[in-house]
């Protein structure tokens, strides 16, 4: 509230728009909040909103927005007409107040039902831990479970933060640092225990095992507190589907460009002329969970499709014709869309080497990660009526810059116990938080 901001929309390539009709409005395209046309601003109905006239031969049709105040928050859509043709681009303005003594405000990242107490990490939107400049409270339920609440205070400049809360013992069991002397310490300790214990250890872990399975992660960033329990799926492309100048390996893991065309036979499944290619498993219900490396490919597409999108011609990438995706586009810098027509521009810090892909099919969500940084990067927000099935795109190689081929990341799994009922394998991530609104 207060401040002054630049809601961006610029030309690609970077024409000359002085010529062109530049139109913002919010609720309905007859009550625009600025007309600009015939080489001037013709219809101004709020002073502090206006853009930078002298900017237009850049391409830059930008909206300054001077003073902001609560009432400004909303959708803004700038309208761009040249002759005969016409495009327009959705942005979002949330208007936050924060404390103007010290220009800070207060996170809070809580769950509930905890035993032992968590482990607490705070990130910042470049993945560094500032952990240390958070608090943490604790209290016991009627249960006798533990309700965490972890709490930092940042400067207003920064927009997106990362809370994980992860069970400490289990991460005793997941594997330990060469050399680190504090987890040797522990190791040490928890296998003595399990040597002197071991029926005590038994019945607890039983209970802890159940515990597990309910176990949650939470994200906090300037949307909310997201979770949502870790449901990993094996996913393996499909040959049948796959465009002729893709090559898919053997184990079905990966998938890259070629020049040569393959011979394989046509089917009505199979992706033609789009170099495209599905997964085998189609989901109609439940959450789903993949990473796929993408490492320092240059172009890429990931994300779902619908089981009845058109496989043959020209294919419209937008969740209107069944596509939910996120793509990479290497120009003179990297560049990351939200394919959603029209697409939304993401300007990420770092860039990711490997994406996370989630799939909350009952709550209609589709959202990518960085899997290493463990940051949010889109959510598709839908109503889903028909089998979704993972997406892939290596894109054209590009002579060869683009040649490396998308990795479908086989998932860590980690087996608990000695016993029949302890047997089973349940998976493990450590790594990540996902969304469960």
């Amino acid at each position: 509230v207060g401040e002054d901001v630049m809601l961006p929309a610029f030309l690609s390539p970077a024409l000359n728009a002085e010529g062109f009709q530049v139109r913002w409005f919010t609720a309905k395209f007859g009550s625009p909040v600025l007309v600009y046309t015939n080489y001037s601003i013709v219809n101004q109905t709020d002073r502090r909103m206006s853009i930078f006239q002298e900017e237009l031969k850049n391409g830059s049709v930008s909206l300054l927005v001077q003073s902001v105040r609560v009432s400004d928050e909303g959708i803004y859509t700038c309208h761009v007409v040249s002759g005969e043709l016409q495009k327009e681009v959705q942005i979002a303005l949330s208007v936050e107040g924060y404390s103007t003594d010290d220009q800070q405000t207060r996170l809070e990242c809580s769950a509930e039902k905890w035993n032992p107490q968590p482990e607490v990490i705070w990130r910042d939107m470049n993945g560094a831990d500032v952990t240390l400049q958070s608090t943490i409270t604790t209290e016991l339920d009627t249960e006798g479970l533990l309700n965490v609440s972890s709490v930092i205070t940042v400067k207003k400049d920064h927009n997106v933060f990362t809370c994980l809360m992860r069970n400490a013992l289990l991460l005793g069991f997941a594997g330990f640092s060469p050399g680190a002397s504090g987890w040797l310490a522990a190791f040490c300790v928890l296998l003595a225990l399990c040597v002197l214990l071991t029926p005590l250890l038994l019945i607890q872990w039983t209970r802890m095992r159940g515990a597990y399975r309910t176990q949650t992660e939470s994200c906090i960033s300037v949307t909310g507190v997201l979770n949502s329990s870790l449901h990993k799926s094996d996913v393996t492309l499909d040959l049948d589907t796959a465009n002729p100048r893709l090559i898919v390996s053997e184990a079905g893991k990966q998938v890259r460009h070629v020049d040569t065309w393959q011979s394989v036979t046509d089917n009505p499944k199979r992706f033609d002329p789009s170099v495209f290619v599905l997964a085998r498993e189609g989901f109609t219900t439940g959450r789903h969970y993949w990473e796929v490396e993408v490492g320092e490919k240059t172009d890429w597409i990931l994300g779902v499709a619908r089981e009845s999108v058109d496989r043959k011609g020209d294919v419209n990438l937008s969740p209107y014709d069944g596509f939910w995706t996120l793509c990479l586009l290497k120009e003179e810098t990297f560049e990351y869309w939200a394919l959603t027509d029209p697409d939304v521009h993401l300007p990420l810090r770092v860039n990711p080497w490997t994406v996370g892909v989630f799939l909350n099919y009952d709550e209609g969500q589709v959202s990518f990660y960085n899997a290493k940084t463990r940051t949010h990067l889109y959510t598709f927000k839908e109503s889903f009526n028909e089998k979704l099935y993972p997406f892939f795109c290596p894109c054209d190689n590009d002579g060869g810059k683009n040649a490396d081929p998308l990795i479908i990341s086989i998932m860590p799994k980690l087996k608990l116990g000695r016993s029949n009922d302890l047997k089973k394998t349940i998976d493990v991530n450590f790594n990540l938080c996902f969304p469960g609104l």
